[in-house]
């Protein structure tokens, strides 16, 4: 999606949106250089205090922000490492932090810090968020939360063509990493669960989920997100009835299987979509 500017990127998330009914904005991540190109975004505001990156996510996803934030924002030692603005002190590096809370033992902790993707420091100086429907900047990536239905949907639409079964992961207490971090370094998709520090600080919601997403499969999941709707797949999942027969719910091709017959075309009406 280079150069194709704002525009594009409005109409892009505009769908996504309304096809999935997102409660909150998609957020574009932009990693940066230089920390003036922070300084001159007219829109940037800047922590008033400390905050953590998880904080700033919520800002731009339910109050309409666009942020900014250097490694000096950030607690030492936590989110400013994710995002390749810090290197992580010894003491987190070697288990010590982490074993004060979440594992049993330092060495357990350190095998958790290994383990933990991060970009890697010295190349950027500050990070911008900002709601990606305004098409603000080319992003790094872009986060975008809803329900467990509404994730399997964004999943449908990834591999409706060139089909890969996709894998996740899970570090435990670092859900900026497993998102953020993973989705960068191997420009796949990325699922996670928000950790206890987003639901505590960030806010996330219990029915909540985050994929991160590299800026060329943002398209991709949209076109193919309209292209399901027109087939039957939709958001909210309409409830068909627990004790009836499936198959009168299916395609036909579904009873067509089921009695033993050749299968044939898909059989189903496309619909017209019209809500944007």
């Amino acid at each position: 999606m280079e150069g194709q500017g704002t525009a594009r990127w409005t109409a892009v998330i505009r769908k996504i949106e309304a096809l999935l009914r997102l409660k909150t904005f998609p957020v574009g991540i932009k990693l940066l250089e230089d920390e003036a190109m922070l300084a001159a975004n007219r829109w940037a505001r800047r922590p008033a205090g400390r905050t953590t990156l998880c904080q700033l996510i919520t800002q731009v996803r339910t109050f309409d922000w666009t942020v900014g934030a250097t490694a000096k924002d950030f607690p030492p030692g936590m989110c400013a490492s994710i995002v390749g603005l810090a290197e992580p002190p010894e003491q987190v590096r070697d288990g010590t932090f982490r074993s004060l809370v979440w594992c049993r033992t330092r060495e357990d902790a350190r095998k958790c810090e290994e383990s933990i993707p991060r970009i890697p420091a010295g190349r950027f100086r500050a990070v911008l968020l900002a709601p990606q429907v305004y098409g603000p900047f080319e992003p790094d990536l872009v986060l975008i939360y809803g329900n467990p239905a509404q994730m399997i949907l964004i999943i449908n639409a990834l591999q409706f063509e060139d089909y890969e079964r996709l894998q996740f992961f899970c570090v435990g207490e670092s859900s900026c990493s497993d998102a953020i971090a993973q989705c960068y370094l191997t420009g796949k998709p990325a699922l996670a669960i928000p950790c206890f520090g987003e639901r505590r600080y960030g806010h996330a919601q219990d029915d909540e989920m985050v994929m991160g997403l590299p800026p060329a499969l943002v398209e991709k999941v949209q076109r193919n997100l309209e292209e399901l709707y027109a087939r039957g797949v939709q958001y909210p999942v309409p409830f068909l009835g627990a004790q009836c027969d499936p198959l009168a719910g299916m395609p036909p091709a579904y009873a067509d299987l089921a009695e033993g017959r050749q299968v044939g075309e898909l059989g189903l009406p496309r619909r017209k979509i019209t809500r944007w």
